[in-house]
């Protein structure tokens, strides 16, 4: 090998080092602004001004009602703080938005969001569009919602917001005790949880969050789907 080719092998060993690195550094800095979102759950309950309470019991909703007492199952007793980082996603199975079931055993093996809303929540509504924006540039990992809470306070039918903003999601209809709300510790809306294709929380927050970083979530995800 001529001096001018080791040095240009030179070059070139360097140069992709320095890619790595600053792979390696947008990985960090995504996955900070990531955690900078996450919510430890010990202070979730006190961000009202992010996110809006979890009162629980029925009002008297028009359209999609809360789910029949009994047609709503979720493992483990309730929870009163949120899941966080680490913990398995209880299993539930409840009647769907648009009709049939909704098993979270449907999604296994898929890296998948999972966000709890309530269809009168105002952050919610602006975040779900959001989510579904960002979603639709990921179809491998999977989106699963939760509506709750309905009819607790006035605001518009579930079926009708998502419909109008073009969402699609698979979403499970809790009952009007809060069945799947309380199995997932549910203290605020929105609630989303980042988790992977084992079923373990990896990621957990309440509250708006930045599309930026629902992109820098979804990546993260994606990276976990399984190949073939």
């Amino acid at each position: 090998m001529t001096v001018t080719a080791k040095r240009r092998a030179g070059t070139g060993g360097a140069g992709s080092r320095r890619e790595a690195a600053r792979q390696a550094a947008r990985r960090t800095a995504r996955r900070r602004r990531i955690l900078s979102w996450a919510v430890p759950a010990v202070v979730v309950v006190g961000l009202a001004a992010a996110a809006i309470a979890f009162s629980g019991g029925g009002g008297g909703p028009t359209g999609v009602l809360p789910s029949a007492r009994g047609s709503v199952t979720a493992d483990g007793p309730p929870r009163e703080v949120p899941l966080s980082r680490g913990e398995v996603v209880p299993a539930f199975i409840a009647p769907g938005l648009g009709g049939g079931t909704v098993s979270w055993a449907d999604r296994e093996g898929r890296p998948t969001v999972l966000a709890v809303w309530a269809p009168w929540c105002p952050v919610c509504q602006a975040e779900l569009p959001v989510l579904g924006r960002v979603a639709a540039d990921h179809p491998d990992v999977a989106v699963i919602t939760v509506v709750t809470s309905i009819g607790d306070r006035p605001g518009p039918d579930a079926g009708e917001f998502l419909e109008e903003n073009g969402l699609d999601f698979t979403t499970a209809i809790d009952d009007e005790d809060g069945i799947l709300a309380r199995a997932l510790g549910i203290q605020g809306f929105p609630t989303l949880y980042v988790v992977g294709p084992d079923g373990v929380v990896l990621v957990a927050g309440t509250g708006e969050v930045a599309e930026d970083v629902l992109r820098d979530v979804f990546a993260e995800l994606e990276a976990l789907v399984p190949a073939g």
